[in-house]
């Protein structure tokens, strides 16, 4: 970007490039994000607000303490889809030039963006390890009759206190000690609207906190899929079953679902900045807004996954908001077909048969 200020006026005239460090053409690219977002935006907030009036409605039935950190990453991801969408579907509209860096507006932006990313990513974190300990030891959070808390409930209350109020607190408080919406060491230069730090400690903790959840999310993946392999081929089929009520696999196979989908739209984001960061590879403004793209794809469909994989809210949405009468209609329009009755010959005709006459099977004419 370049800008151009007059000094006798205070307004600003923001001039997007063309084409970024690597030399790609920016702005069909975003015409193209732009006619996306235009679908997936406002079928992404419908599908939320499917999904906040059905949480609302049936919280008691589904709120459980091994479904805590998946509901509330959901619950973050809604206000995502709410907040930055629209937001998007803005910047991409004017080719990724606005909000100003350094603006009421763009600091705005960067707290709803980067607070709840972050209390997601934490969110997702927990929820791979317990997804981890559920396959391990599905009744660990079990509680007998008497008995109100357990060390295991405990630890999970305390890691949501955690991943909901670190950065909540973390982020306000670095924007006032050392953080910035614009490059403090070049102010005259135009930026990308985003969080710069004046300290390097800074940056490596960012750094920290941005990949690490990411790489223990997909190792705590790769542990339960080598149980999983392990106890189909080592211990024998009938030890290799899945353990517990029905209810209890159901819940892993939503969080199985949920998890994948995380990787598959994290994994183009988190790998191209960790290796650009890590080898300092020349930044393509092209690429990081692909792979953000991808990124928000997660926000907005995540919820959809909870609503087909979890038994109440599927038959809520299906008895309470009208999809099931769209079935029943569907199904009324197909007429099943009806068998053709055979007629049995009665006693008496088979009896004037005497038995002496046979019926051959006449031969297929080819």
């Amino acid at each position: 970007m370049n800008m151009e200020a007059n000094n006798d006026t205070t307004s600003m005239t923001i001039k997007c490039d063309l084409e970024d460090e690597l030399g790609y053409d920016l702005i069909p690219m975003y015409r193209v994000l732009f006619g996306i977002s235009c679908f997936t935006v406002p079928l992404g907030i419908l599908l939320n607000i499917i999904f906040v009036i059905t949480i609302i409605c049936r919280g008691k039935k589904i709120f459980a303490v091994n479904s805590h950190a998946l509901l509330l990453s959901c619950i973050a991801q809604v206000i995502l889809a709410f907040i930055q969408g629209p937001i998007r579907v803005y910047f991409y509209y004017h080719n990724g030039c606005l909000p100003i860096a350094g603006t009421p507006l763009c600091e705005l932006t960067v707290y709803l963006d980067y607070i709840p990313t972050q209390i997601n990513d934490f969110l997702m974190v927990q929820l791979s390890i317990e997804r981890f300990l559920l396959v391990v030891k599905p009744f660990i959070f079990h509680r007998a009759r008497h008995q109100t808390h357990t060390l295991p409930i405990c630890i999970h209350y305390l890691g949501l206190f955690i991943a909901i109020v670190f950065p909540c607190l973390y982020y306000p408080i670095i924007m006032q000690n050392g953080a910035a919406t614009i490059d403090l060491e070049n102010p005259s230069e135009t930026q990308t609207c985003d969080l710069w730090y004046a300290r390097e400690i800074y940056e490596l903790f960012d750094l920290l906190i941005t990949f690490v959840p990411y790489f223990l999310i997909l190792m705590m993946c790769l542990f339960v899929i080598g149980i999983f392999f392990y106890q189909k081929y080592s211990r024998g089929d009938q030890e290799g079953r899945q353990i517990g009520p029905r209810h209890h696999r159901r819940l892993l196979y939503s969080l199985h679902l949920f998890l994948i989908w995380f990787l598959l739209t994290w994994s183009p984001w988190v790998l191209y900045d960790f290796f650009q960061t890590i080898f300092n590879l020349t930044y393509s403004v092209y690429i990081d807004a692909i792979t953000t793209f991808i990124v928000y794809l997660n926000y907005t469909f995540s919820s959809t996954i909870v609503l087909l994989t979890f038994k109440e809210m599927r038959q809520f949405c299906l008895s309470k908001l009208g999809f099931q009468h769209g079935l029943s209609l569907i199904k009324n329009r197909i007429q099943p077909i009806r068998p053709i009755q055979t007629i049995d010959q009665s006693p008496a005709l088979k009896s004037l048969g005497g038995g002496r006459h046979t019926t051959r099977n006449r031969p297929l004419v080819m």
